[in-house]
């Protein structure tokens, strides 16, 4: 999850059309940042040994309702885009939560990890992260396009400083 932004100070004038804007903003921004807590969660539990596969869960459920939420709430004038563009990551973390994560699960709950689960495993995070990559790129690019035409400030939210850690 890269580039993911809350909204931290709001240009003054036109506060009753920003408001707006921001309430909507805020909205695709607290359902990402809730995901991206429950992949945190999920990490700490892979690190640590802990159970996975009820943290795993728990990232599905989120990603569930958090995109529920981004389909019911109706775009702020021009910001269409940047909805449609919060729901296709949101869907991507859906596919590789059911799918990558999955194995990688499965790969660690393993009694004896042979190379080439570990080469597997390098496998599946370096096709994640390039696949995200593009889809961050969009949805930073859709955020930023919005937030400039709605005179917004944008800055990197804390949880985007662990969430980079994760993927180091």
């Amino acid at each position: 999850m890269k580039k993911l932004f809350l909204l931290l100070l709001v240009i003054p004038f036109a506060a009753s059309a920003q408001t707006t804007a921001v309430e909507y903003n805020d909205i695709i921004v607290d359902e990402q940042n809730k995901i991206g807590q429950r992949i945190i969660d999920f990490n700490y539990a892979v690190e640590s040994g802990e159970e996975m596969d009820m943290p795993l869960k728990l990232i599905l459920e989120q990603i569930a309702v958090s995109i529920e939420v981004v389909e019911k709430v109706n775009p702020w004038e021009d910001g269409a885009a940047l909805k449609n563009s919060a729901l296709s990551l949101f869907r991507f973390y859906k596919s590789i939560v059911s799918k990558e994560y999955q194995e990688m699960v499965d790969i660690l709950k393993k009694e004896n990890i042979a190379e080439s689960d570990v080469t597997r495993l390098d496998k599946l995070l370096a096709d994640i992260t390039e696949r995200e990559a593009k889809l961050d790129a969009d949805f930073s690019y859709q955020q930023e396009a919005f937030a400039k035409r709605w005179n917004i400030e944008l800055t990197p939210s804390e949880l985007q400083d662990e969430l980079d850690g994760i993927s180091e």
